[in-house]
């Protein structure tokens, strides 16, 4: 892979965003099932972590073939870790590496990692720099409008890409309103008029037309939450529930033979929560799905709820 990976790409690119706890390595299968030109990430991983070689952390960064082109997102502040997991991501032969600057969970921003990044933007610069100079592979940035508003967000562009950055996604919202306010892209069309590297947005978007809708000068955009229970929203979604089915076995499939039966079982649920909703009787049913314990249990489920639309369907 070279540095140029970003540019080069067909335009607008269309990714999977890194979610701690849902973009893991089935999903990410089964979002590529729907469609096989997505970019995706891992979940964000701690560059300490996969230099002291805690396993649970190596393991977070384990991904199929089909998953590519596929981005390692790595978080830190230690300049010698970020060298290392440098070469840790090499050696797996992921397409590029990600620097997390965005996340604001107070543990993270407590450690000074994530978002907490954009109030030291020296340590932020030297990390992106060391790591492109330490490696091949591209480079990007993912992070926020900024602290408490967009005020530095230009800047910050021109920085990290003096710096050596790729590429940079932004989450358009800010670290004090993270979540539950509209996202604001016109900041992030301001930076991409003054800094020549590709800019992807995410943040409240969708699905694909509403990401058009908003693409405006920029490259590309990452979708999050819509995709929980609806890997379709990168694609066409079946006509009916029992369309929907053989994804959702994959999905299962290979959560079972990433973590285990019992482990990969128990994570399936909270996914099965969102894959059964908005129809009748989902309730009653999302009642059996925090119960299942194997794969035929799964099935099981899967099949009463497609007969049961099926029957209603007909009823009417």
């Amino acid at each position: 892979m070279h540095k140029r990976y970003w540019d080069e790409l067909p335009k607008p690119i269309i990714g999977l965003a890194p979610m701690e706890g849902y973009s893991d390595s089935p999903f990410r299968q089964t979002c590529k099932l729907v469609n096989p030109s997505l970019v995706t990430y891992t979940e964000f991983t701690s560059a300490d972590g996969i230099q002291f070689g805690g396993s649970k952390l190596r393991a977070k960064l384990q991904f199929a073939v089909s998953e590519q082109p596929i981005i390692a997102q790595i978080f830190g502040k230690k300049v010698e870790t970020f060298v290392n997991a440098a070469k840790f991501c090499e050696d797996m032969g992921f397409t590029g590496i990600d620097i997390n600057m965005g996340c604001p969970a107070k543990k993270v921003v407590k450690s000074e990692h994530g978002v907490a990044l954009r109030r030291n933007l020296s340590l932020a610069f030297q990390l992106i720099e060391t790591l492109a100079n330490a490696t091949s592979l591209p480079i990007s940035v993912k992070t926020r409008l900024g602290w408490n508003n967009a005020d530095d967000l230009v800047d910050f562009g021109i920085g990290a890409e003096s710096a050596g950055a790729n590429m940079i996604c932004i989450h358009a919202r800010t670290y004090k309103e993270p979540y539950n306010v509209p996202a604001q892209f016109e900041p992030v069309y301001e930076m991409r008029q003054r800094v020549s590297i590709p800019v992807l947005a995410n943040g409240g978007i969708t699905g694909i037309e509403d990401g058009l809708s908003k693409l405006g000068n920029l490259d590309g955009f990452l979708i999050g939450q819509a995709s929980f229970g609806n890997p379709w929203v990168f694609g066409s979604p079946p006509s009916t529930f029992g369309g929907k089915i053989p994804v959702i076995r994959n999905h299962a499939a290979w959560m079972v033979e990433t973590k285990g039966p019992k482990h990969g079982i128990l994570e399936m649920r909270k996914h099965l929560l969102h894959y059964v909703k908005g129809f009748p009787g989902a309730k009653e049913f999302r009642s059996s799905i925090c119960h299942v314990s194997s794969l035929e249990e799964i099935d099981s489920v899967l099949n009463q709820i497609a007969e049961s639309l099926s029957t209603s369907l007909q009823a009417a």
